[in-house]
């Protein structure tokens, strides 16, 4: 697989691209030092955001050439068993995820669902292909020890490298013209939720 750093809309994205994979959230979570109440805060409000993707994911799908779908069909059987395991991970941490949306994940999901509904599939595939992209290289770039190993683990293994690659391959060749402006619009929120998780 080629590193995402070849990727015309990586490249082109410069500085954004590193504000959306790289976090003192992040950070503090490789090296233990993560406060429990920040990491909850991602948790819950994370978990919100896999519920909107799920729901942006369908409608991609649906919008998708049939011959198309096969990452995108992997990839919802996969956000719903990361669903289920967001629970257990919430239930053995006494978190509760019916907590609030957070302003800044409520404006990251409604740009997801605006963009379901109001643009082609090209566009669809460039917004699924930034959102997974940058939680990639964000997580890739950590050790996988200390407290939070079993996450740094989970969105770094080989098999969703994998995903990513094919989601890659599906917007290099399905290109549309505001391809950039979405991929930077993605990573605009990116770099804003970990903040938040960081800072609340």
């Amino acid at each position: 697989m080629e590193p995402l750093e070849t990727c015309p809309l990586v490249r082109d994205a410069g500085a954004l691209w590193t504000k959306a994979t790289q976090a003192r959230f992040l950070d503090a979570l490789a090296d233990g030092s993560l406060p429990a109440e920040a990491f909850h805060r991602w948790l819950v409000q994370d978990f919100h955001f896999a519920d909107a993707l799920t729901a942006f994911q369908a409608i991609a799908l649906a919008k998708t050439p049939r011959e198309l779908r096969q990452p995108l069909l992997a990839g919802l059987v996969a956000l719903s068993s990361e669903m289920e395991w967001f629970e257990s991970v919430a239930a053995a941490r006494s978190v509760n995820l019916r907590a609030p949306l957070h302003p800044v994940c409520r404006h990251y999901c409604d740009f997801l669902i605006r963009v379901a509904y109001n643009e082609s599939y090209p566009a669809l595939l460039v917004v699924l292909f930034g959102v997974e992209a940058s939680y990639l290289a964000a997580w890739s770039r950590l050790r996988a020890e200390g407290p939070y190993a079993e996450f740094i683990r989970r969105w770094s293994r080989p098999t969703f490298a994998e995903y990513v690659a094919s989601l890659r391959a599906l917007a290099e060749q399905h290109p549309q013209e505001a391809r950039q402006a979405y991929f930077e619009e993605v990573l605009n929120h990116e770099s804003d939720f970990w903040t938040m998780a960081w800072q609340g």
